[in-house]
């Protein structure tokens, strides 16, 4: 969808094929009738439809793509569905959020960033190295694609069960240990307690979200579900943009801004593990 992280785009760009961003509904997701009507236009103009990305948790504004919709499109049309949780995946592990997940049993690679929603940090300063958890229903498609196995690199414990050979997973033979980190999280803070600290973020999101309802010159722009509240003044785009100016300058809090269709939109994000209602107040 026009939501989907600028990532997808860029992936189509790297990988040399067309891309198209399926219009989404009122509240900003993909539906089976577009992405279905998108895939007649590109048969008939000669292309192949091959892939589709849903997301759960749109960075511009949080929304959920149907997957329980899409999903079975993509299996009746035999396309690689594609789900990016990047944002949203960690909240799953809360039972009342699960419902979004409906349907995810039906695409092939889910992906999620643990430091988006749960308290691991990043992997390094740089964006483009950020941790990814990511869900396979068929890892012989990922792992035979580019497998080699020749006898200097072979050892006792490959067929075991017992280690992951992630030379077979991606382009390097080597990479770091970076799930170290989430196990020391996992360790420290439990089911209950990552529960916790989702459900927080949730809850102050809704306290800002209360707080911008009772001001008559702002609007809420999409639905708040998790930690995420999309706000602008009621007006022009130029003057939501002189306020971010004012707001980013002031560097008391800061605020980064989305479109949602031709609006010029706010975002306020509960990112810190460290958030309180205090400061929500005080933003």
């Amino acid at each position: 969808s026009p939501q989907a992280h600028c990532s997808v785009e860029r992936a189509a760009l790297i990988g040399g094929v067309k891309f198209k961003a399926i219009p989404s509904d009122g509240k900003f997701a993909m539906r089976a009738s577009a992405l279905q009507e998108a895939l007649q236009q590109d048969k008939a103009a000669g292309l192949v439809p091959f892939f589709v990305v849903a997301t759960l948790g749109t960075t511009p504004c949080c929304s959920f793509d149907r997957l329980s919709e899409v999903g079975p499109l993509c299996n009746w049309e035999d396309l690689w569905l594609h789900v990016d949780a990047a944002y949203a995946g960690s909240a799953f592990i809360c039972p009342e959020f699960r419902h979004l997940l409906d349907g995810v049993e039906l695409g092939g690679p889910t992906l999620s960033c643990p430091r988006s929603g749960a308290v691991s940090n990043s992997n390094s300063r740089r964006a483009d190295e950020r941790d990814v958890l990511t869900r396979v229903r068929k890892r012989a498609d990922l792992t035979g694609a580019f497998k080699l196995d020749p006898v200097y690199l072979q050892h006792s414990h490959q067929d075991s069960g017992l280690i992951t050979d992630y030379r077979h997973w991606q382009l390097p033979l080597g990479r770091r240990f970076r799930s170290l980190k989430m196990w020391f999280v996992f360790r420290l803070y439990g089911v209950t307690g990552l529960q916790a600290h989702i459900r927080k973020h949730v809850r102050l999101a809704h306290e800002f979200e209360a707080a911008v309802q009772r001001d008559p010159r702002f609007e809420i722009c999409a639905e708040v579900t998790l930690g995420l509240v999309c706000f602008r003044l009621k007006g022009s785009n130029k003057l939501n943009e002189d306020l971010l100016d004012r707001i980013n300058g002031a560097k008391e809090i800061h605020l980064v801004p989305c479109h949602l269709r031709d609006k010029f939109v706010l975002r306020f994000a509960i990112c810190s593990r460290a958030a309180e209602s205090a400061h929500v107040q005080r933003a």
